[in-house]
C-alpha cells in the first residue's frame, strides 16, 4: 500500500496538480518578486526546449521511420500514408466538433483580465534559432525515407542513439521538471485573473474530449466489425485490458504486449499484427489528434486570437500530421513537440503554451488510453485494407 502510495505521489501529474492548487491558492500571496522570478524560469524552460526541439524533431522522426523493420518500401509508404490520413481525419473531427460546442457554450468567451496588472519576467533569454523545426521535420522525413530503402547498419545504430540521447534528455532533465515549467504559467494566468475563471469554465471541454473520442474510436471498431454487434463486442473486449493499461501507465509503449495480443486476436493475422502495432505505437495518436487541438481551438477562443478560419486550421492540421512522427515516447511528449507549431501556426503566447501543457498532462490518463484503443482498431483496419492488396 506504501508502494502504490509512493509511486503515484512521484508521479508528474500528481506532482503537476500540486502545482495547478499551489498556484491557484497560494500564488497570488507570493511576493511580486518571487512571481516574477517563477514566471521568468519558466519562460526561459521553454525557450530552451524551443531551441533544442529542431533536433529533437529530426532525431525522433528520423529514428521512428527507420524502426519500420520491414524491407518492404511500399509496405512502408502505404502504412505511413494511412497512418497520416487517420490522424488528419481526427484533427478535422476535432475541429468541427470545438466549432459546434462552442457556439453553443458562452463562458468560453466570458473571460476577461480586467482590474490585474500584467506580471512581467525579470529576464528573458531568446536564444537563437539555429534551425527551423519545419527544417527539421522534412529533413528528418526526408533522411527517414531514404535510409529505410537504403539500409546501412551504422546509420540505423546512430539513429538508435539519437532517440536514446533525446528520450534521455526528456525523461530525466526537462520531464521531472515540468511541474516547474507550468508553474510560472499557472502563476501567471492568476495574477492576470484568468486562472479560477478558466478551471470553472473547461469541464465541458474535458467531457466533450472523452465523448468525441470513444465515439470516434467505437464507430472504427464498428467499421472493422462490418457493423456487426457481436463482432464488435469481441473486438472491444480483447482490446480493452490494453485500454486499461495505457490509461494506467500513461505509456501506449507499456501496453504494448497487450495491443499485440489484441490485435492478434481481432485480426487473425499474427505477422501483420506483429508489424503494425509496434510500427504505430507513438505516432498514430488518435488521442492526441483529437484532444490537442480540441484545447488548443478552446484556449484561442477564450483568450487567444480567436477561433481560426479552416484555412489556417488546414495548414496547422498539415504541420501537426507530420509532427506526430517526432513525438518522444515520454509522458507529456504529444504537446512537447507541438508547443512551436501551436505558436508560429496559431497565434499561442508562452501563457497559452503553459496552459495546454498542464491541461494535457492532466488528462494524459485519458488522451493515452485513446490513443491504445485507436491503435487497435487501426491494426484491424489496416490489416483487412493489406490483406484485400495481397489478394487482388
Amino acid at each position: 500500500m506504501l508502494r502504490h502510495i509512493l509511486k503515484v505521489a512521484n508521479s508528474i501529474i500528481f506532482k503537476l496538480v500540486l502545482a495547478l492548487l499551489f498556484g491557484l491558492f497560494a500564488g497570488k500571496y507570493l511576493p511580486q518578486e518571487v512571481q516574477a522570478t517563477l514566471y521568468s524560469i519558466s519562460l526561459s524552460l521553454k525557450d530552451i526546449l524551443i531551441f533544442i526541439l529542431p533536433f529533437i524533431i529530426f532525431s525522433c522522426i528520423f529514428s521512428c521511420l527507420l524502426s519500420f523493420k520491414s524491407d518492404v518500401f511500399k509496405f512502408i509508404i502505404v502504412l505511413i500514408l494511412c497512418i497520416c490520413l487517420s490522424n488528419f481525419i481526427s484533427t478535422i473531427i476535432a475541429f468541427n466538433v470545438s466549432h459546434l460546442a462552442l457556439s453553443h457554450l458562452d463562458n468560453f468567451s466570458n473571460i476577461n483580465q480586467e482590474g490585474h496588472t500584467s506580471l512581467k519576467p525579470f529576464w528573458n533569454l531568446s536564444l537563437p534559432s539555429l534551425i527551423s523545426n519545419n527544417v527539421a521535420l522534412f529533413s528528418g522525413l526526408v533522411a527517414g525515407l531514404i535510409f529505410s530503402k537504403f539500409r546501412n547498419k551504422r546509420v540505423d545504430v546512430f539513429a538508435d542513439k539519437m532517440r536514446d540521447s533525446v528520450t534521455l534528455f526528456l525523461n530525466k532533465a526537462f520531464i521531472p521538471i515540468l511541474p516547474i515549467f507550468a508553474l510560472g504559467f499557472i502563476i501567471k494566468l492568476e495574477s492576470d485573473g484568468v486562472l479560477t475563471q478558466i478551471l470553472s469554465s473547461y469541464l465541458p471541454l474535458v467531457l466533450a474530449i472523452i465523448i468525441t473520442q470513444y465515439v470516434y474510436i467505437s464507430l472504427l471498431y464498428f467499421i472493422g466489425a462490418g457493423f456487426n454487434i457481436k463482432q464488435f463486442i469481441y473486438f472491444v473486449k480483447n482490446v480493452l485490458p490494453a485500454g486499461i493499461m495505457g490509461f494506467s501507465s500513461m505509456s501506449s509503449m507499456a501496453a504494448l504486449p497487450l495491443t499485440i495480443q489484441a490485435a492478434e486476436k481481432n485480426t487473425g493475422n499474427r505477422d501483420l499484427s506483429r508489424t503494425i502495432a509496434p510500427a504505430t505505437v507513438n505516432i498514430h495518436l488518435i488521442g492526441d489528434s483529437l484532444a490537442i487541438p480540441m484545447i488548443a481551438l478552446v484556449i484561442m477562443s477564450t483568450f487567444g486570437p480567436g477561433f481560426p478560419d479552416i484555412s489556417t486550421f488546414l495548414i496547422f492540421s498539415f504541420y501537426f500530421v507530420l509532427a506526430k512522427f517526432a513525438v518522444a515516447a515520454v509522458p507529456g511528449g504529444g504537446i512537447l513537440v507541438m508547443i512551436t507549431i501551436l505558436e508560429t501556426q496559431m497565434g499561442f503566447t508562452p501563457e497559452m503554451s503553459g496552459l495546454i501543457t498542464a491541461i494535457y498532462i492532466l488528462l494524459d490518463p485519458i488522451i493515452t488510453s485513446a490513443n491504445v484503443l485507436g491503435n487497435g482498431a487501426f491494426a484491424i483496419l489496416t490489416t483487412k485494407l493489406f490483406a484485400k492488396k495481397a489478394a487482388e
